[in-house]
C-alpha cells in the first residue's frame, strides 16, 4: 500500500531532516535537537514531532521517561513525492521537459550523461 503524503512546512521537514541522519532506527528528542541547526526550543520540536506523528510521517515509543522516534517515511519516499509533485506542477508531468530545463544553459559532464544514460536504460528494461 501505498503511503498518502502531503508537503511538509518548512520547520516539520527540518526536524524530519535531522531524524533522517540520526542512525539509530529509533531516536531520542535530544539526539533530534542536536542535529537541528536552529534555536527551537524543545517543547516547540516536540510540539512538531506530534504532528508529524499524526500526519503519519513517524512514529514514537516510550522508553522509561524518554519518548524515542522513528521515521516511517524514508527521505527517498518524501523527496520522490515532491520530485513528482515538482515536475507535475511544472512542466506538466514530463521528465524530458524537466531534464531539458535543467540544462538549457549548462552542458552535461561526460559522467552525468553517462549516468543519465544508464538510469534509463534501467528504467527501459524494467517497462519491457
Amino acid at each position: 500500500m501505498k503511503k498518502e503524503l502531503v508537503s511538509l512546512p518548512d520547520a516539520e521537514f527540518e526536524v524530519m531532516d535531522a531524524l533522517w541522519s540520526c542512525e539509530a532506527e529509533f531516536s531520542p528528542t535530544t539526539e533530534i535537537l542536536a542535529k537541528m541547526n536552529t534555536e527551537k526550543k524543545a517543547q516547540t520540536v516536540l510540539t512538531m514531532l506530534s504532528r508529524l506523528s499524526e500526519k503519519g510521517f513517524l512514529s514514537s515509543k516510550k522508553n522509561g521517561k524518554e519518548r524515542l522516534w522513528k521515521a516511517e517515511v524514508t527521505r527517498d519516499e518524501y523527496g520522490s513525492y515532491e520530485a513528482e509533485k515538482f515536475v507535475n506542477k511544472v512542466y506538466g508531468g514530463s521528465f524530458s521537459k524537466l531534464v531539458s530545463a535543467f540544462y538549457k544553459e549548462k552542458e552535461l559532464s561526460e559522467q552525468e550523461a553517462a549516468e543519465l544514460m544508464a538510469w534509463l536504460d534501467r528504467e527501459t528494461e524494467k517497462r519491457r
